[in-house]
Formats: C-alpha cells, structure tokens, sequence
C-alpha cells in the first residue's frame, strides 16, 4: 500500500505542468532500481519523451534507459522507442542523450542508426559528434571488420 502512494506522488511529479519539476523527477528515476515501484510510472515517463520542453525529454531519455538496463521486462521496447525518438528529435542535447542511451542498451541499434547518418556526422553539433566518435571507437574493438569503414 505504501509502495502505491510513493510511485503516485512520483508519477504527479513528472506530469507536473512544471518543466523543471518533470525533468528532476526524471533524473531521480534514474537512481530507482525497484521495479515494483518503477512499473507505474513507466508510462509517465514514456510521455515526457513527446514535451515541448528540451530538458524534459533529455531526461526522459536517460529515464529509459536506467529502466530498461534495470528493469527491462518493464519496457522492453526502449531500444525501438528510443531510435524512434532519435530520428524525429531535432534537439541536439536530446539527441546526443537519445544516441548515448541507444548505444548502451542496443550495440546493434545504434550501429543500424549510425549507419543511416554517417554522412552527416561532420554537421553536427560537438557533443553528438563525441558520442558518435566514442561509439566508433567501442565498435572497432568489438567488431575489427567495421573500423576500417570508419
């Protein structure tokens, strides 16, 4: 019972009008590892990815990810929902999050969406292109046979 009142305020919190309030709560979600309380408010924060503020979704983002590295029978479609995200964003601290996350949770993804935008790498911002060049970089010891495309 008391586990129902901790993950109601929790979920007020991230559908609070407040910008500020929902992407706090967002990082404070990020450090909860019980699933009984996560399960409630998987759906909240799945919605935050779609906020009009920036802030929001960056931290949705990386609420997703800690849930699906924790929990990932709670939401076992993040990498999908994730590389979705990442392909309609057009905020840049969103995207390098989105990448970042991507590639902690599915090598595989975040190979198949660096692929599709390897010849824009060069116009993008510097902190997406640190993300995508420490991804490279991580790939080429796992897999020697794409460095050299690289």
């Amino acid at each position: 019972m008391w586990i129902y009142g901790i993950s109601n305020g929790i979920r007020n919190d991230l559908l609070h009008p407040n910008e500020f309030i929902r992407g706090a709560t967002l990082r404070f979600l990020c450090k909860v590892k019980e699933p009984e309380l996560l399960e409630p408010l998987v759906p909240s924060a799945r919605q935050c990815l779609e906020h009009r503020h920036a802030y929001v979704r960056k931290n949705a983002v990386l609420a997703i990810q800690s849930v699906y590295l924790h929990s990932e029978h709670l939401i076992p479609d993040a990498p999908e929902l994730i590389q979705t995200f990442l392909q309609t964003e057009s905020d840049n601290t969103c995207r390098r999050n989105a990448f970042a996350s991507l590639g902690a949770i599915s090598h595989a993804k975040a190979l198949e969406y660096l692929n599709s935008v390897f010849d824009d790498i060069a116009n993008t911002d510097e902190l997406t292109q640190l993300v995508l060049i420490e991804f490279i970089r991580k790939d080429a010891i796992l897999n020697s046979g794409n460095k050299v495309g690289f």
